[in-house]
């Protein structure tokens, strides 16, 4: 069976839904491996997995968006197994193909495995899915490790924690979040989470699962025994440029994009976790795996598909909630030659902003607990490249108002 539409989006991720939302009165086909409709990942560490939303609410849109427009088809629970860029056709696992005038490639990515022995026992979970979250919220143990002290890892501590659930977290480093706070606000975080119970186990891996038939026990590389009733692996994903590997397409760690999230294919673009973009705000290439660049690419890639000409200019943000701990981070926060802390260091009352510089410009910051005006006015300063230099004390008086050193 042939078909043909004009924009074919390949993924049902935050970037594929936002780029749909963007062509909803073009004709469209998605096509997804996922079996629902799209939905938005980031309650399945929190508020979904913890019981304080519904099944339903995930959900971008209901059924009927999709299925009373004519114009728009979902294909689910199939996936695209090689794209042919000189003809611009797709063939599905289920032996259609589909031709298409242009296409985006929003394939995201998948948990990373460790392939350690044991990991194939009941009761050891993975977390990237709707799926995923149901049958981890189906779990009713009273002690849980996690290995992977990243954002989902800490994310799923604490909703476990505040469901009455012992957890442990493994973390292969010698500080949790390593890759986007430094170690004074990583020891902070920490030292918070042993005030709600949580565990860490840090600088050691794990070494295996043992069970029958289900997990019972965790051993750590250093020799050390945790008996468990479930655990979840969180040590990151991988991209899928499994398509685009196929297709001739250029990949690096992800799919190469240039300022038009265009790829190496004419008419193919690419957006969301995949997409490996050169990143203005920073100075460097990089693949962004965040909620709010998901966004943001998914509608600009959708918007070139349509003609128009916009490049790149995004300054990537991250959040996220743990207990009552509200974070946000902005720019680059690993590449700076001080720091100004602004508010409460404390862990007994975090409520903070850490504000990265180098070369007396302001780099990035992590901020706990701190208000949207604030953060507007850094992720301004970070844009514009203003030198500070002589303003560190404003920048450390929480009674000055950021936005006038952009003035």
């Amino acid at each position: 069976m042939e078909k043909f539409t004009d924009y074919l989006i390949i993924g049902s991720g935050v970037a594929g839904y936002h780029a749909l939302k963007q062509l909803e009165n073009e004709n469209v086909i998605m096509v997804t491996s996922d079996k629902y409709y799209p939905y938005d990942r980031p309650p399945l560490s929190k508020e979904y997995l913890r019981g304080k939303i519904d099944r339903n609410s995930i959900f971008f849109e209901q059924p009927n968006y999709y299925t009373k427009r004519e114009n728009i088809r979902i294909i689910l629970n199939t996936s695209v197994e090689k794209i042919n860029v000189k003809e611009k056709g797709v063939e599905l696992s289920n032996g259609t193909i589909i031709h298409f005038d242009k296409a985006l490639i929003a394939t995201g990515g998948r948990p990373r495995k460790l392939k350690l022995p044991g990991e194939e026992l009941e009761g050891i979970h993975y977390l990237r899915t709707l799926d995923d979250c149901d049958s981890l919220k189906q779990e009713n143990g009273k002690e849980a490790v996690i290995i992977g002290g990243g954002f989902i890892g800490i994310e799923v501590a604490s909703s476990l924690t505040m469901l009455g659930v012992k957890t442990t977290v493994i973390e292969v480093k010698p500080y949790i979040w390593n890759t986007f706070v430094d170690e004074k606000i990583s020891r902070l975080i920490q030292n918070y989470f042993e005030k709600h119970g949580v565990n860490f186990i840090l600088n050691e891996g794990v070494k295996e699962f043992i069970g029958d038939k289900r997990v019972s026990r965790v051993i750590t590389e250093g020799g050390k025994t945790l008996n468990v009733d479930f655990a979840l692996i969180a040590v990151g994903i991988v991209p899928n440029i499994e398509i685009a590997q196929k297709s001739g397409i250029e990949v690096d760690n992800g799919i190469i994009a240039n300022e038009y999230l265009e790829t190496s294919a004419k008419d193919i673009y690419v957006a969301g976790d995949v997409a490996n973009i050169y990143d203005p705000s920073i100075g460097k290439r990089r693949r962004i795996e965040h909620w709010n660049n998901a966004e943001y690419t998914g509608k600009l890639a959708a918007k070139n598909m349509l003609g128009k000409r916009e490049k790149y200019n995004f300054l990537s943000t991250i959040w996220s909630d743990i207990f009552d701990l509200h974070i946000e981070s902005g720019g680059d926060t690993t590449d700076y030659d001080e720091y100004i802390i602004r508010g409460n260091f404390s862990v007994d009352n975090p409520n903070f902003n850490v504000i990265y510089l180098k070369g007396g410009v302001i780099k990035g910051y992590v901020a706990i607990n701190r208000d949207y005006e604030e953060l507007s006015a850094l992720n301004k300063l970070i844009v514009s490249k203003v030198d500070v230099s002589n303003k560190k004390n404003e920048l450390k008086d929480e009674k000055y108002d950021l936005s006038k050193l952009s003035l």
